[in-house]
């Protein structure tokens, strides 16, 4: 059953980071068990390939397939020991099964004889336990081996190898169980391979450890899966974490080589040193020490990186021999070997390499050659010509001292003429790509980039880029743009407020002196944001709000308990230090927060109106209990609201207005309110006004004589909405 249901469930437990991978690669098991995608069946060893995507596309080492089978062979071969088995079916488009076909066949061919190529009969392609299987494909086609607990006059012998009586005849002949995916996983989600093979070769150190060059394998194979608007190797180093790999603890020096020195994108120098490992690296392992100097060595050369040379000392490495690999990992190349390589002396010497090692490969890309078959005279060339740069000859695989360049140059070229047999060669030298700009921090540089004195400068200055801005320490105020940069110098630009452009061109080394411009560039505020926000403009709302709230003070002085004529301060307006009138206050409160007149009124005698903060709310915010003055003229989108006072009587705290006191009067009693006054209301809502202002104000529709209760009249929307 194919359908987004289970793919959507797949991709959200892959990419759920939160859970180790090897939970998440079990959650996507399950979940593809449930949908009838993954099934258990016994296979045979000849029925099984190696994935393309196994072990970031290096598929196998053929030195590891025998060593892992030598160690097998030692203890004793155990079907209680294989694990968890886990291969797809191969794709049913004939393009993506020839992909895999041609991939094994590939390095069977680049094997020495030492793999069997297909049959013609497999159907899986193995993501876990593809070193046992292919091993056991070795076996039964009797094929040559190193191993000399395994040999039989150079060969493998399945009869000679039973002697031992273990399992190693039922799991060459019969097979044991594996879990199979679909190939139609795949063909919805072709990502998940990579994922899967990650993961199940990552279980409880079982496995063989990821190394250097599988984790750099890794992490440019997810960046080339990652959707094409969203490529970030950081995030592709983050995924290739996932499986904690042995060299975690230094995978930002592996990120950085495969950023700096790979050819960029399509990873070109990766895979060739991915090619050449698998056909003799094994997996043997360069250690952190190694890695970061091959990642962060300083060469302090204006026209070149040296990405070949660093990629000829990472095959010296990896493919050195035995007697110089401790505790698995390789002692060949050590710190002062790099040291050497810096000193000036050498510098002629080590240019010439990486340019005669740049020629050979332009060499080997104008050929029919396949990667494998290039990796083969390559691989060669490299380690020759790092071991001779190390006056190390003696110590290669070949034990063979050269005397110049030139005599390993003739030999390489010998040995591509040599390989016609695949096809006519052409050594028209290939036109020089063009300069490209500068990359971002999360995309791999291009190979032409290692070679370019302008991008070399970029690179040598953290946070320098062409089009952000910068200042010197000197000027903390004159902000200048990046223009541009050539083979020697830059070009700065500096835009004053007022006056002509300021143009600065300065050499590659004055360029340390930059620092990056944090903050938003400097420039004027437009005129529209200014005329906008002129007080005149922006303040009229808050004009008219101060008016309001001085005519509601003024009305409310002359309501409400002051006597205008007998002012001390001699004044029209009364001020908060007068006499209160009679001497007595119009109304009181009661503890329960019941009003009562204090005096006696004629009807329409006693004016309430609010007293307290005017504030300016949007309109939508208005509801029908807000207390809303109108001011003549007021054309704007908030309303004047007053805001209701607060009053805490036990306290002495803040200030009594008895309109915000007075309580509707429910005109029917309900049957079940015990407590509903029966009272009649003796108080309206009206409006008084005070020059250009409308104040809403509650009025006395009765006579009041004094202990008369003051209850509102019921809203008039309140009365229709009781109606039945």
């Amino acid at each position: 059953m194919i359908g987004p249901t289970w793919k959507d469930e797949v991709l959200k437990v892959q990419q759920d980071s939160s859970l180790p991978i090897t939970s998440r690669c079990n959650k996507i098991l399950d979940v593809l068990k449930q949908n009838g995608l993954c099934y258990k069946q016994s296979i045979e060893p000849k029925m099984i390939l190696v994935h393309v995507k196994n072990r970031g596309g290096q598929l196998v080492s053929v030195g590891d397939v025998h060593s892992k089978g030598a160690a097998m062979a030692q203890i004793g071969f155990s079907m209680a020991k294989i694990g968890e088995s886990v291969c797809f079916e191969l794709p049913t488009s004939v393009p993506e099964k020839e992909k895999v076909l041609q991939a094994n066949k590939s390095l069977a061919e680049l094997s020495n004889q030492q793999l069997c190529g297909p049959l013609g009969c497999e159907r899986f392609a193995s993501v876990s336990s593809s070193h046992l299987v292919t091993f056991l494909r070795a076996v039964l086609a009797s094929c040559k081996t190193s191993e000399a607990e395994l040999s039989t006059n150079g060969f493998l012998s399945l009869d000679s190898m039973m002697q031992k009586k273990d399992d190693l005849k039922q799991m060459c002949m019969d097979g044991w169980d594996w879990l199979v995916i679909s190939s139609e996983v795949e063909t919805h989600i072709p990502e998940l391979a990579q994922f899967l093979a990650q993961a199940l070769n990552s279980d409880h150190g079982v496995k063989t450890a990821s190394n250097e060059l599988e984790t750099a394998c890794t992490i440019a194979s997810i960046y080339e899966l990652q959707a094409a608007d969203a490529k970030d190797l950081k995030k592709a180093e983050q995924a290739a974490m996932a499986s904690r790999p042995a060299c975690g603890n230094y995978i930002g020096a592996i990120t950085a080589f495969v950023k700096q020195y790979t050819g960029g994108e399509a990873f070109p120098l990766l895979k060739l040193l991915q090619s050449i490992g698998k056909q003799y690296g094994g997996s043997t392992v360069w250690g952190q020490e190694f890695t970061e100097l091959l990642a962060f060595t300083d060469f302090k050369s204006k026209e070149t990186t040296y990405p070949w040379i660093r990629l000829a000392l990472a095959t010296c490495q990896m493919c050195a021999s035995k007697q110089y690999i401790r505790d698995g990992i390789s002692k060949l190349v050590n710190p002062s070997d790099f040291s050497k390589l810096k000193q000036k002396g050498m510098a002629v010497q080590v240019a010439a390499a990486e340019k005669l090692l740049m020629e050979a490969w332009q060499l080997c890309q104008s050929s029919p050659l396949t990667l494998d078959q290039k990796a083969q005279p390559m691989g060669r060339y490299l380690t020759r010509v790092a071991l001779f740069l190390l006056g190390k000859g003696a110590k290669g695989p070949e034990a063979k001292v050269y005397k110049q360049l030139e005599e390993i140059t003739d030999i390489f070229t010998a040995e591509m003429m040599s390989m016609g047999k695949y096809g006519k060669m052409d050594v028209t030298e290939p036109a020089a790509p063009s300069s490209a700009s500068a990359q971002q921090a999360s995309v791999p540089c291009g190979l032409e980039a290692t070679a370019d004195p302008a991008k070399i400068a970029l690179a040598s200055l953290k946070n320098l880029e062409v089009g952000k801005y910068y200042f010197f320490a000197t000027e903390p105020l004159k902000v200048y743009k990046f223009e541009s940069i050539d083979a020697t110098k830059a070009v700065l630009l500096h835009k004053p407020f007022f006056g002509a452009p300021d143009k600065k061109e300065i050499q590659h080394k004055d360029l340390k002196g930059l620092k990056l411009w944090a903050k938003p560039m400097p420039t004027l505020q437009p005129a529209e944001a200014l005329n906008a926000l002129q007080p005149s403009v922006c303040m009229m709302a808050e004009f008219g709000r101060a008016k309001a709230q001085h005519l509601l003070y003024q009305k409310y002085q002359e309501l409400f308990g002051f006597k205008i004529e007998s002012c001390p301060m001699g004044t029209q307006v009364c001020c908060v230090s007068c006499t209160p009138r009679l001497g007595d206050f119009d109304l009181v409160v009661s503890n329960t927060n019941q009003l009562f007149a204090n005096n006696k009124f004629s009807k329409n005698d006693l004016v309430l109106i609010p007293l307290g903060h005017v504030v300016l709310q949007p309109k939508e915010k208005v509801t029908k209990s807000s207390v809303v003055l109108q001011l003549a003229g007021w054309k704007f989108d908030d309303a004047l609201v007053v805001s209701h006072s607060k009053c805490n009587f036990e306290k002495q705290s803040g200030h009594w207005c008895p309109f915000f006191w007075c309580k509707e009067m429910k005109e029917e009693k309900d049957k079940d309110d015990a407590a509903q006054p029966t009272e009649k209301a003796t108080l309206v809502r009206a409006t008084v006004k005070n020059l250009d202002l409308t104040i809403p104000c509650l009025k006395n529709k009765v006579a009041l004589q004094i202990g008369t209760p003051l209850w509102v009249e019921l809203q008039e929307e309140a009365k229709k909405r009781k109606k039945p």
